[in-house]
């Protein structure tokens, strides 16, 4: 009966000269869902939509909202690329600095890339540690709060939650490594003096931060091999410059000098592709919220803040979604953020044509996407066939969301945003039906 239904489906939806509007298509997907067990109490919108005649295929629930997840960051990737630049090589913004005869006063643009893990070369780095003035750092231009709007306070300790700051280093995190137990390493070595074991914690390496402290707990139980965790620390600009100071080797005094835009130099960075890529692939939160502090920090007069990113997006290049989302954070940590399949479906429209202008730039903008069977969050997805799902995924408990981009086997260009909130059953669950779906438009249209 299961295999009939999809049938029904498949057949109503892919027969093109034949088929009724897609609102009829939408009641026997509607009849399917209510029938099936892992999605009859779930709240699900999709929207599929055929990029080459320019028609929605399923418009499912597609106008109501849901929580996003990490599916937000697509509109973060999007104000990367209208704000930061568009180019394969283009640069992000990493420092800005005023040079004087005997000082190099500098100013964080939020660049998250600084002695961070994932990222070898780095030109701050360098340009600081080569400088001969005398360095002080200001904050006088950041705005905003460590943590984002709606998140959850508890996830304080989890390697996914660092705090947000104008001048990250290290990813905001402390890393801690094991390989017996009696060796524990500890980058930055800064904080190996607010480190102490406990072995109660359990067994193998934990670590385990106080709330409101940069103090440490660590056990060593029964390590035989090597271990690794990250762990935030908590940030604060006076850190920023002691840090600073242990890692250059040379004193950085924290003082309040007046951030101008007009009187700042700007120091280049990594190329931006390499951060979208590391932040839609394996869906990176702490690259996700600093890019749009990145972002912000490009216009107006440079005032570092979220909020202030997200309304120049929503004014000047989202303003034509049909359903006005509500964003307030640039990972989807926060369970406030909420859209719609069809302004996702909008979204991703313009993300396309910002950079799918030739064959090649095609396979960039895919390239930067979890695929399907290969690649990021999807690559135990979607195995069966050749790379055919680009996409995003977006995961909180009890959600589960994926909007991106579907090359039929036919050729056909789709895409999609496929939003379920609110369910019981297991993610992997949801996920094996999303992947079913999706997988009868890549063989039958």
């Amino acid at each position: 009966m299961r295999n009939l239904l999809l049938f029904i489906i498949t057949f109503i939806i892919f027969t093109s000269c034949k088929t009724t509007s897609y609102i009829a298509s939408n009641k026997k997907f509607s009849a399917y869902i209510q029938k099936n067990p892992a999605q009859a109490k779930t709240l699900i919108g999709v929207a599929v939509y055929d990029m080459d005649k320019g028609k929605y295929l399923l418009a499912y629930n597609y106008d109501k909202y849901f929580t996003p997840a990490s599916t937000t960051k697509l509109f973060t990737f999007y104000a990367g690329l209208k704000i930061l630049g568009n180019t394969p090589n283009q640069q992000v913004p990493a420092l800005q600095y005023i040079q004087r005869t005997d000082s190099l006063i500098i100013f964080g643009t939020g660049d998250p890339t600084f002695l961070h893990p994932d990222f070898a070369h780095d030109a701050v780095f360098d340009f600081l540690k080569n400088s001969k003035e005398k360095i002080y750092f200001s904050d006088t231009h950041w705005k905003e709060v460590h943590f984002g709007e709606g998140w959850s306070w508890d996830d304080y300790n989890e390697d996914y939650s660092p705090e947000r700051s104008v001048l990250p280093i290290y990813g905001n995190l402390v890393t801690f490594t094991a390989q017996s137990e009696k060796n524990l390493n500890t980058q930055p070595k800064y904080f190996e003096r607010f480190t102490k074991e406990d072995k109660n914690l359990g067994e193998g390496l934990f670590v385990q931060r106080k709330l409101r402290e940069n103090d440490f707990t660590y056990t060593l139980q029964k390590v035989q091999k090597t271990q690794y965790q990250e762990v935030p620390f908590i940030t604060s600009s006076m850190l920023t410059a002691q840090l600073l100071s242990d890692t250059l080797k040379k004193e950085v005094k924290l003082i309040q000098y007046p951030y101008q835009k007009s009187a700042v130099k700007v120091l280049k960075g990594f190329q931006a592709d390499s951060l979208y890529r590391r932040m839609l692939q394996p869906s990176d939160n702490f690259l996700a919220e600093q890019i749009l502090l990145m972002c912000s920090s490009q216009i107006g007069e440079g005032v570092i803040s979220t909020q202030n990113a997200i309304d120049f997006m929503l004014k000047n290049h989202l303003a034509d979604l049909s359903d006005k989302p509500k964003w307030v954070d640039g990972s989807g940590l926060s369970r406030m953020n909420l859209f719609s399949p069809r302004s996702q479906v909008e979204l991703l429209l313009k993300i396309y044509k910002e950079v799918a202008v030739s064959k090649s730039e095609e396979a960039r903008l895919f390239s930067m996407l979890a695929i399907g069977g290969k690649a990021g969050t999807l690559r135990n997805l979607f195995k069966n066939y050749p790379p055919f799902v680009f996409a995003k995924t977006g995961s909180l408990s009890n959600n589960s969301c994926l909007s991106g981009y579907l090359i039929t086997r036919s050729g056909r260009r789709l895409c999609f945003a496929f939003m379920n909130n609110h369910f019981m059953q297991a993610t992997s669950t949801i996920r094996a039906e999303m992947e079913k779906i999706l997988t009868n438009f890549y063989l039958n249209y």
